[in-house]
């Protein structure tokens, strides 16, 4: 409660016009490239976060539709075979793992990336982080990968352009706004060559966000930046004259003026 009480002071203490200048001097002078690393940060999870609660949303519908059963799963062959020619046609499935207590009772797409020992089937390496849902005393896993060349998502920012590569857990390419990249390029390779592009072009960031691994390389400023910072700064300034001269003008009295309740003398 001590530490709260002192906080709480601390912060009715700070002085409102350094407040209103350090929140000036961000908006106009902030660097452009961290703007745009959250943004990618934003967007990337987002996406990624939708394109995973779709597929969800369409593996339990198959699943429903295909009247699949743990129970009679193995049994009904006719009806497995049609329900992994519906799973070919998800484009952005690149797996899924149906397991329960007693180990695997179905597997579609190449999970050896996954596996700690490789392909053993025994334990997922990524088991908290790849997505699932329970189904049927079950879990099934699945993970999502870009069809061949296919390039989901494309961001055009303005003033500096950043590239970035996202790969997923499987080491596949997920996300990149670079279009001259081989779409068949893997995680570790890509690693590998991060290192010399970490030397040429410094701040060259890498980080994890959620089942993506990210790498992220700042552009050159482009001279659209400067319009816009130009822009910024004379909004700023003209608000900040605005408010002097609304605070002027209501402190500010006529000479000749006098209260109601004083009467001139005669």
């Amino acid at each position: 409660m001590q530490t709260n009480l002192y906080a709480d002071t601390i912060k009715e203490t700070k002085d409102p016009f350094t407040e209103l200048l350090l929140t000036i001097s961000e908006v106009i002078f902030s660097d452009p490239f961290q703007k745009e690393e959250i943004e990618i940060r934003k967007r990337l999870l987002e996406t990624n976060q939708a394109e995973i609660r779709d597929l969800r949303v369409r593996l339990k519908n198959s699943l429903r539709s295909h009247s699949i059963h743990k129970d009679s799963f193995l049994k009904e062959i006719p009806n497995r075979f049609e329900w992994e020619k519906d799973l070919e046609q998800f484009g952005n499935l690149g797996g899924l793992l149906w397991k329960d207590n007693l180990g695997t009772i179905f597997q579609w797409g190449d999970w050896s990336d996954f596996y700690e020992d490789g392909f053993s089937k025994n334990k997922i390496r990524l088991e908290g982080q790849v997505p699932s849902f329970s189904y049927d005393g079950g879990t099934i896993y699945f993970f999502i990968r870009n069809p061949p060349g296919s390039f989901p998502i494309h961001f055009d920012f303005i003033g500096w352009e950043a590239y970035f590569y996202a790969f997923g857990d499987e080491g596949s390419l997920r996300y990149t706004n670079d279009f001259t990249l081989d779409p068949s390029e893997r995680l570790g390779e890509f690693r590998k060559n991060f290192d010399a592009i970490r030397i040429k072009i410094p701040g060259s960031q890498l980080f994890q966000t959620n089942d993506l691994t990210i790498f992220l390389v700042p552009g050159k400023p482009k001279p659209i930046y400067y319009i816009f910072l130009f822009l910024r700064f004379i909004l700023v300034a003209w608000t900040i004259l605005l408010f002097l001269y609304i605070v002027r003008m209501s402190f500010s009295f006529p000479k000749n003026h006098l209260p109601d309740d004083r009467v001139p003398l005669s």
